[in-house]
Protein backbone atom coordinates (compact mmCIF):
# COMPACT_ATOMS: atom_id res chain seq x y z
CA UNK A 1 0.00 0.00 0.00
CA UNK A 2 1.49 3.36 -0.83
CA UNK A 3 1.94 5.79 2.10
CA UNK A 4 -0.39 9.05 2.25
CA UNK A 5 0.75 11.79 0.43
CA UNK A 6 0.88 15.36 2.11
CA UNK A 7 -0.49 18.25 -0.28
CA UNK A 8 3.13 19.73 -0.76
CA UNK A 9 4.33 16.44 -2.21
CA UNK A 10 1.29 15.79 -4.16
CA UNK A 11 1.82 19.64 -5.55
CA UNK A 12 5.76 19.01 -6.33
CA UNK A 13 4.74 16.26 -8.57
CA UNK A 14 4.10 16.92 -12.32
CA UNK A 15 0.77 15.68 -13.63
CA UNK A 16 2.49 13.04 -15.33
CA UNK A 17 4.46 12.29 -12.53
CA UNK A 18 1.13 12.06 -9.96
CA UNK A 19 -0.40 9.51 -12.95
CA UNK A 20 2.93 7.45 -12.79
CA UNK A 21 3.06 7.22 -9.27
CA UNK A 22 -0.24 6.44 -8.63
CA UNK A 23 -3.52 5.19 -9.76
CA UNK A 24 -6.64 7.18 -10.72
CA UNK A 25 -8.40 5.86 -7.92
CA UNK A 26 -5.74 6.72 -5.39
CA UNK A 27 -6.03 10.54 -6.77
CA UNK A 28 -8.83 10.89 -6.55
CA UNK A 29 -8.90 9.70 -2.93
CA UNK A 30 -6.56 11.96 -2.10
CA UNK A 31 -8.54 14.56 -3.80
CA UNK A 32 -11.54 14.27 -1.81
CA UNK A 33 -9.58 14.95 1.57
CA UNK A 34 -9.48 18.39 0.80
CA UNK A 35 -11.95 21.51 0.68
CA UNK A 36 -12.84 23.45 3.44
CA UNK A 37 -13.69 23.26 6.77
CA UNK A 38 -17.46 23.19 7.93
CA UNK A 39 -18.29 26.19 9.95
CA UNK A 40 -21.53 24.42 11.30
CA UNK A 41 -21.23 21.21 12.94
CA UNK A 42 -22.32 19.37 15.98
CA UNK A 43 -24.00 21.42 18.45
CA UNK A 44 -24.27 24.00 16.35
CA UNK A 45 -26.30 22.44 13.93
CA UNK A 46 -28.89 21.52 16.55
CA UNK A 47 -28.65 25.34 17.73
CA UNK A 48 -29.62 26.22 14.04
CA UNK A 49 -32.34 23.68 13.94
CA UNK A 50 -34.09 24.40 17.04
CA UNK A 51 -33.72 28.45 15.72
CA UNK A 52 -35.17 27.62 12.91
CA UNK A 53 -37.98 25.79 14.30
CA UNK A 54 -38.95 28.74 16.53
CA UNK A 55 -39.27 30.52 13.41
CA UNK A 56 -36.07 32.86 13.01
CA UNK A 57 -34.80 33.51 9.32
CA UNK A 58 -32.15 32.08 7.90
CA UNK A 59 -30.43 35.93 8.18
CA UNK A 60 -30.92 36.18 11.86
CA UNK A 61 -29.61 33.01 12.48
CA UNK A 62 -26.43 34.02 10.40
CA UNK A 63 -26.13 36.48 12.73
CA UNK A 64 -26.44 34.42 15.27
CA UNK A 65 -23.52 32.04 14.61
CA UNK A 66 -21.27 34.92 13.19
CA UNK A 67 -21.62 33.16 9.31
CA UNK A 68 -23.28 34.89 5.83
CA UNK A 69 -26.94 33.47 5.01
CA UNK A 70 -25.31 31.24 2.26
CA UNK A 71 -23.62 29.59 4.95
CA UNK A 72 -26.82 28.82 6.71
CA UNK A 73 -28.51 28.29 3.55
CA UNK A 74 -25.79 25.16 2.94
CA UNK A 75 -26.50 23.93 6.08
CA UNK A 76 -30.16 23.90 5.77
CA UNK A 77 -29.88 22.21 2.34
CA UNK A 78 -27.97 19.71 3.79
CA UNK A 79 -29.72 19.08 6.46
CA UNK A 80 -33.26 18.73 4.30
CA UNK A 81 -31.07 15.82 2.16
CA UNK A 82 -30.40 14.29 5.55
CA UNK A 83 -26.66 15.10 4.76
CA UNK A 84 -25.63 16.04 8.36
CA UNK A 85 -25.48 13.92 11.11
CA UNK A 86 -27.39 15.79 14.06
Amino acid sequence: MAKELTVREMASMGGRARAKARTKAEIRAWGKQGGRPVVLFGKALRQLEALLRRGKSQAECAKVFRVSVRTIGRAVDQMKRGENEL
